[in-house]
């Protein structure tokens, strides 16, 4: 009988660790050095939410960065003239969108 008690709190304890929430960076403006100017903080995703980081890059220098929960995402980069968007998103572990300038 201990075993079967064992072995359902196991599964229990493996159950809520799948159930657990994604949880993001937010920052609504990231400066060209890496520090959150406004906005800093966490979500927690919505069901069919990611995390998403974004920068915006000039010359291949950081301008400003932004990271949020997000519905609608993809990975990419879109490069025009001089200035270049990157877009990430992620949703495989929390804090999964850090950005690093």
């Amino acid at each position: 009988m201990e075993k079967h008690c064992l072995l359902f709190l196991l599964s229990l304890a493996l159950l809520l660790g799948f159930l657990q929430a994604l949880t993001c960076f937010t920052c609504s403006r990231l400066n060209a050095e890496g520090i959150c100017e406004t906005g800093e903080g966490c979500c927690t995703a919505k069901p069919g939410e990611k995390c998403a980081s974004l920068l915006l890059l000039r010359d291949g220098k950081t301008q400003f960065g932004v990271q949020r929960c997000a519905e609608i995402c993809f990975n990419g980069v879109v490069v025009n003239n001089d200035r270049t968007i990157k877009m990430e998103c992620c949703n495989g572990t929390s804090y999964c969108n850090s950005l690093k300038v």
